[in-house]
């Protein structure tokens, strides 16, 4: 058995790892936007970008054209939602070909809370992503939470909000000590 063959395999995969390590498309420093929000520019101009607008309402007003209910806090209530609109910029960048997003709401404590991938076919006319999680009482816990969207697995921009009523926490120690 010839023992140059693991060797060179190793050898080949050790070049093929230094010459990827720097090829990041974004810059490692996010630029805050006027909207608060955290974008990773891209290293080429030009290139695939997103700004992020979360708001209470998944509708645009028929008066003003402009979503409904913008924010970056919410209250917890039955029926409540906090929806993610992530607008896309310079879509044609790549080509005409899919796009793979994967769209990320952050808990309170840091962690994933859901994870969504989204294909997405450059056009004109819809250059937004939308998504949403609910927000009933006591299913979350109040305080910072975040979504970050990522294009083939590099962060292209992320943004906070804030979640205010009462969640887990307080309806948890309501039960503190009680047998049953």
């Amino acid at each position: 058995m010839d023992r140059s063959v693991p060797l060179r395999t190793a050898a080949v995969v050790l070049v093929a790892l230094a010459l990827c390590a720097g090829c990041a498309d974004r810059k490692e420093t996010p630029v805050v936007t006027a909207d608060s929000t955290f974008v990773y520019p891209p290293k080429r101009p030009g290139d695939v970008g997103a700004t992020i607008t979360f708001a209470e309402k998944s509708s645009v007003s028929r008066v003003t054209g402009k979503r409904r209910g913008v924010s970056r806090s919410f209250d917890m209530g039955p029926g409540a939602k906090v929806w993610a609109f992530v607008d896309l910029e310079n879509v044609f960048a790549r080509g005409d070909d899919s796009l793979h997003f994967h769209v990320v709401w952050i808990r309170h404590d840091g962690r994933d809370e859901f994870k969504k991938k989204v294909s997405y076919l450059p056009s004109e006319e819809d250059t937004t992503l939308k998504s949403a999680i609910s927000i009933p009482p006591g299913r979350r816990d109040p305080g910072e939470y975040g979504l970050q969207v990522y294009l083939y697995r590099e962060l292209i921009a992320e943004k906070r909000f804030t979640l205010r009523g009462e969640g887990k926490a307080e309806e948890d120690r309501d039960f503190e000590g009680v047998t049953l």
